[in-house]
């Protein structure tokens, strides 16, 4: 009876201990990579921010934005500005729910939106884009930003 439990009981514990880590770039690592990672929460937000201000001094600037689906696997958005323009490239070749068809996304865009809704969140979106695809990069509390 007792191999029968552990036959039953082990791979719950295996699958429940390795299937929804993101392994090779988990939400700490991301965090300590310095990238500003948006899950229910958004770490690392003052590196938004200055990325923000760089953007209005047109001053380049690099930031990657790394979010998190329900499973653990990360999405990421990066983006880089040259003094003109935004480089950017959605990712989500990590997903292994996502179409790997178009998995990676790149885009020229020109600015980065701010939107506040009723519940006192502000939305950051990238717009203006080659694409034609406006995409969300982080929602966040109002009272949490620095800069409004």
């Amino acid at each position: 009876m007792k191999k029968i439990l552990l036959t039953v009981t082990l791979p719950f514990i295996v699958m429940g201990t390795f299937g929804c880590s993101s392994g090779a770039y988990s939400y700490e690592e991301a965090i300590k990579r310095g990238d500003v990672v948006y899950q229910v929460d958004v770490a690392n937000l003052d590196k938004f921010e200055q990325f923000l201000m760089n953007i209005s001094r047109k001053k380049v600037d690099t930031i990657r934005v790394t979010g998190y689906t329900n499973e653990g696997d990360p999405i990421f958005q990066d983006l880089k500005f040259d003094g003109k323009a935004i480089q950017y490239t959605y990712d989500n070749s990590n997903d292994a729910y996502a179409g790997k068809d178009e998995a990676i996304e790149k885009a020229v865009c020109t600015e980065i939106i701010k939107k506040e809704n009723e519940q006192a969140k502000v939305e950051y979106i990238v717009s203006g884009c080659s694409t034609g695809n406006d995409r969300v990069l982080i929602r966040v509390e109002k009272d949490r930003l620095k800069h409004d």
